[in-house]
C-alpha cells in the first residue's frame, strides 16, 4: 500500500474536495482520484461519493480516518528510526479558543514531534519574538516584526444552552441581551473591546460565572446557567449559536512566524489549514 496515497486520503477528508486536496498536495486531480480508487480497491469498500461540487466521505472512510492517520505517523517515525534521523520538534502556539477545533488538523499536518503551547495573543507574540515557539495561530493584529498569513475571519455570536429562551431563534438584537446571565470567558482576546462596545450600546450583562477554561465555559453555557459571546468557530455540540446582527465584534485568525527558517513550514501549514 502506497503511503502517499494514505496522505492523499487524509487531505481529502480534511478538505472535502478532490480539487482542494490536489492543490494542497501539489498534484493533479486525476492523480489524486486514481489514488483514491486504488485505496478503495485495497480496502474493498467505497470510501467517497460525489456530493454537489465536492465529495462526501462514506462510513468506511470515517472508520478509516483515525487509523490511517495513526499509520502514517507510525510509518514516518519508523522511516526516521531506520535512517537514523529524526524530524526536528515543532513548537506551535495556539489561542485557547482555537484548541479543540484546530488541534487534530495541526497534528495531521506535521509528521514529526509537536509541542503545543496555549496562550493569549500577547503572550504568543512574545514567545514568537524570543524564539520560544516556531509558529502561532493567533489573532490579528500582530507585531510588525512578525510575518503572518490570514486563515479565517469570523464574527462573534451569542451561544446559549438548549433550554435558553433564545435557543430557537436565528437572530437576536443587541438590546435584548441587557441583564442576561453571562459566562465571562476571561481568556477571550477581545474582552476589552467587547466590554466597550456593549457599554456604548447601553447593554450590561449579569455575570454569573468567570473562567479561563473554554471547556468549563462551554459546560456552564450548555447547562443553562448563562450565555456567552464567542467567535463563530467556538461552537460546540449541544450549544446553540445565535446571530447578533448589530454587534460589530469580529476577529481575524492568522498563522504567524518570525524567522525565515520557519517561512516554508508556515507556508505548508497555512495552505493545509486554509483548505
Amino acid at each position: 500500500m502506497n503511503v502517499q496515497h494514505l496522505r492523499y486520503f487524509l487531505t481529502v477528508m480534511e478538505t472535502g474536495s478532490v480539487s482542494r486536496a490536489a492543490d494542497v498536495m501539489g498534484v493533479t486531480q486525476p492523480t489524486l482520484s486514481v489514488a483514491l480508487k486504488r485505496l478503495e480497491q485495497e480496502f474493498g469498500v467505497p470510501l467517497f461519493v460525489r456530493d454537489g461540487r465536492g465529495i462526501r466521505p462514506l462510513r468506511g472512510a470515517k472508520l478509516l480516518e483515525e487509523k490511517v492517520r495513526l499509520a502514517v505517523r507510525v510509518l514516518s517515525n519508523a522511516r526516521q528510526d531506520l535512517n537514523g534521523t529524526s524530524s526536528a520538534g515543532l513548537k506551535i502556539g495556539l489561542l485557547p479558543s482555537l484548541a479543540e477545533a484546530w488541534i487534530s488538523r495541526l497534528l495531521s499536518t506535521w509528521d514529526g514531534p509537536v509541542e503545543i503551547v496555549e496562550a493569549p495573543p500577547d503572550e504568543l507574540e512574545k514567545q514568537l519574538s524570543n524564539g520560544t515557539i516556531d509558529l502561532a495561530l493567533t489573532a490579528l493584529p500582530v507585531r510588525p516584526a512578525l510575518s503572518h498569513r490570514v486563515l479565517l475571519r469570523e464574527p462573534y455570536m451569542l451561544f446559549v444552552g438548549p433550554m435558553h429562551e433564545f435557543a430557537g431563534r436565528k437572530t437576536v438584537p443587541l438590546s435584548e441581551l441587557d441583564q442576561q446571565p453571562f459566562v465571562l470567558r476571561q481568556c477571550c482576546e477581545t474582552v476589552g473591546t467587547g466590554r466597550r462596545l456593549l457599554t456604548a450600546a447601553g447593554v450590561r450583562f449579569r455575570v454569573v460565572a468567570k473562567t479561563k477554561q473554554e471547556a468549563t465555559a462551554a459546560a456552564i453555557v450548555s447547562s443553562g446557567i448563562g450565555c456567552t459571546l464567542a467567535p463563530k468557530s467556538w461552537h460546540r455540540p449541544g450549544i446553540h449559536a445565535v446571530d447578533v446582527p448589530d454587534l460589530p465584534l469580529k476577529r481575524t485568525v492568522a498563522l504567524a512566524w518570525k524567522t525565515k527558517n520557519n517561512a516554508s513550514v508556515a507556508a505548508t501549514f497555512g495552505k493545509r489549514l486554509e483548505a
